[in-house]
């Protein structure tokens, strides 16, 4: 899903029966520290219907951008990408309608 090379899952969450969030990384580090890792994440539509949705990613350091994928999708939103993301976030939302069914957060990696 992410490409060559991303195949460690660093975290999932599913999110009823509308869709499920992935997390992975390459193993390797991108800069000093454990928690600078590459990271990967995409959120799969489970339910079987094209959903305005979307994955944010952001990583622990403030002046980075975060990294996102929104629009209507039948599949899924994402790939989305952070250099240093082991210590961040990956946000899913969906949309059936005009109701909101997922707006949650997916802590990626455990870090102090």
């Amino acid at each position: 899903m992410c490409g060559a090379g991303y195949t460690i899952s660093t975290g999932a969450a599913r999110y009823g029966t509308n869709g499920t969030t992935y997390t992975w990384t390459n193993g390797t580090t991108s800069g000093d520290r454990y928690y600078d890792k590459p990271i990967c994440a995409v959120f799969f539509n489970d339910t079987g219907s094209a959903r305005y949705m979307g994955i944010r990613l952001k990583d622990n350091y403030t002046d980075t951008p975060h990294t996102e994928d929104f629009g209507t999708f039948s599949t899924y939103a994402g790939p989305v990408y952070q250099k240093r993301g082991y210590c961040g976030e990956a946000y899913s939302y969906m949309k059936s309608g005009s109701k909101v069914v997922v707006d949650n957060i997916l802590t990626v990696g455990s870090c102090n």
